[in-house]
């Protein structure tokens, strides 16, 4: 398998090889994407080489006063900003898929023998930002998020959309300190913000912030 085009800047992490199956090149890959298009026979994504690693974070985020649809290109397309790509990254098109317990099981195009197949064991699997179908108005992906700072309703800055926790029906925002002193010594308060309208009073995306409401017991003034 040899390097592709080295000019993708931006990447999304939409899977991850967990193990071989059998001696064929056949692979198990945790699908980090619920795109039901990404894993078609014929699509086309890339191993993360080494020193390499895609955006993380999932599900399409909602604004207040959105639906929540729980749209997913995990990157996750599910903490994950856009990185650079390094020059030993590999295009891997689909063969063949099918169903495997949670996960799926894959031939790759690229991959057509158990040498092939056992270099990409461990490997993250993404797709050019670009390639990401964007999501109705008012709804993000978690990607886009993440890195995004945290206001109070007064103003008060409180740290950094540093991850996104989906559980059960609502995801959990967590919110770090911004210095990175404080991350590193571990000072500073970290909030957990659910993601409702009832704490969630406006995502800015060209502003690069979200202000909360006033929650007792999570959110202050």
């Amino acid at each position: 398998m040899r390097p592709g085009d080295t000019r993708i800047k931006k990447r999304v992490l939409v899977g991850i090889v967990l193990k071989t199956i059998g001696l064929k090149g056949e692979l198990k890959i945790r699908s980090l994407t619920d795109n039901p298009d990404r894993y078609r026979p014929g699509a086309v994504m890339w191993a993360a080489g080494a020193g390499g690693t895609g955006n993380t974070g999932g599900a399409g985020a909602r604004a207040a006063g959105q639906p929540d649809t729980g749209r997913a290109e995990a990157v996750l397309e599910g903490p994950g900003r856009a990185e650079v790509v390094p020059s030993a990254d590999v295009p891997l098109t689909v063969k063949s898929v099918r169903e495997s317990g949670r996960d799926l099981a894959v031939f790759f195009e690229e991959a057509g023998s158990i040498e092939d197949a056992e270099a990409l064991r461990g490997k993250e699997l993404f797709v050019p930002e670009s390639e990401v179908p964007p999501l109705p108005e008012g709804e993000y992906y978690h990607f886009q998020m993440l890195g995004l700072r945290v206001y109070t309703s007064r103003g008060r800055l409180l740290g950094m959309l540093s991850d996104i926790i989906s559980a059960g029906a609502r995801d959990v925002y967590v919110v770090k300190p911004v210095e990175p002193a404080d991350r590193l010594r571990g000072t500073g308060r970290e909030y957990l913000i659910p993601a409702t309208d009832d704490a969630i009073e406006m995502i800015d995306m060209a502003g690069g912030r979200i202000t909360l409401r006033p929650m007792k017991g999570y959110i202050p003034e």
